[in-house]
């Protein structure tokens, strides 16, 4: 009897697949009250598409639709209304491991398209990624490996193996984390929110790496302060002790014969042109200011990092929070 009964061709039009359930036979019933109404149920199962907008990704929600339309019967023939208030329900018992829905909404609506005007019904269902997985894997370890970056602060300047070691382990530490992400991720064209987090993350990493090198190099500069060359002095003949100019010791030294000539007429002076007194500067005196490059010091650096670094992170983490846990839906 069900077979001989008029049913409209209806269809989803976001539908990729669907089946019937025939087991252990066709899961339909029919019924007709006393007023002639028929009801007509059929268990289904469809999978339908929808397209998701992955910037905020994985703070995102997701607002995917089901479509329901007749296929060659237009408005004129058949129009589509929804039974009730509770015309689409989800099942309580209903629970996905990666998202929580909320109640769905519908409406009813008139398509046109080439062919005439459609009536079609639509249900929306909003999805909202559960965000449990992702602190646990991807937000705290990344936090973590910054965190660790910053033990270089406080070592002393001196242990170039412990410093470097710290800065380059973390670097390749982001790095596979950042891979092995984004490995599991559709590939998309824009930048989601998580590139956001680990692409900050990854920048302070390496940028605690380039802050030792700038110590580095500070110290290498200030040294070269204290490591002067030393002044030659040379006596003349009526016994004063004169300065060598820089130019007249690189002329000397680019000469491989040097020879002395002194003349002996009368009472006339003769300069001694050979080297008697090497004078070296003196170290630095305790009180005294020490050598200092641009008037920067490695411990200023270093006292510099140790609240620059962490403040920047912690308001790193604020403005990101807020702004895309409270920020609109936009798909």
């Amino acid at each position: 009897m069900v077979k001989q009964i008029w049913v409209p061709d209806t269809f989803f039009p976001n539908e990729k697949k669907s089946f019937f359930h025939e087991a252990t036979s066709h899961n339909s019933f029919l019924r007709i009250d006393n007023e002639g109404n028929v009801l007509r149920s059929i268990r289904l199962t469809v999978t339908a598409n929808c397209p998701m907008n992955l910037l905020s990704f994985p703070l995102d929600k997701q607002v995917c639709a089901l479509e329901v339309e007749s296929y060659g019967y237009d408005l004129i023939d058949i129009v589509y209304h929804w039974h009730g208030e509770n015309a689409v329900t989800i099942a309580e018992d209903v629970e996905l491991a990666h998202f929580s829905v909320s109640e769905p909404r519908f409406i009813e609506r008139v398509i046109s398209l080439t062919t005439g005007n459609y009536s079609r019904l639509t249900a929306y269902f909003e999805f909202k990624r559960n965000i449990g997985f992702y602190l646990i894997q991807i937000y705290f370890p990344s936090s973590l490996i910054v965190v660790i970056s910053w033990v270089s602060f406080w070592l002393n300047r001196e242990a170039v193996q412990a410093r470097v070691a710290i800065g380059v382990t973390t670097v390749l530490t982001m790095t596979t984390l950042m891979t092995s992400t984004n490995s599991s991720l559709p590939k998309v064209s824009y930048v989601k929110s998580l590139d956001i987090f680990l692409g900050v993350c990854f920048f302070i990493v390496f940028a605690s790496l380039l802050e030792y090198a700038a110590i580095g190099y500070l110290m290498k500069r200030n040294r070269s302060l204290l490591n002067t060359s030393p002044v030659q002095y040379y006596e003349t003949g009526d016994g004063m002790l004169r300065k060598e100019e820089k130019k007249e010791r690189k002329k000397s030294k680019s000469k491989k014969d040097t020879t002395i000539k002194i003349k002996m007429d009368g009472d006339q002076q003769v300069d001694q042109r050979i080297p008697l007194l090497s004078m070296v500067p003196m170290p630095p005196i305790p009180f005294q200011k020490p050598a200092t490059w641009c008037g920067i010091r490695p411990a200023q650096v270093d006292l510099f990092s140790r609240v620059a670094f962490p403040a920047f992170f912690i308001v790193f983490h604020f403005m990101y929070w807020t702004y895309y846990l409270y920020m609109p839906i936009t798909h």
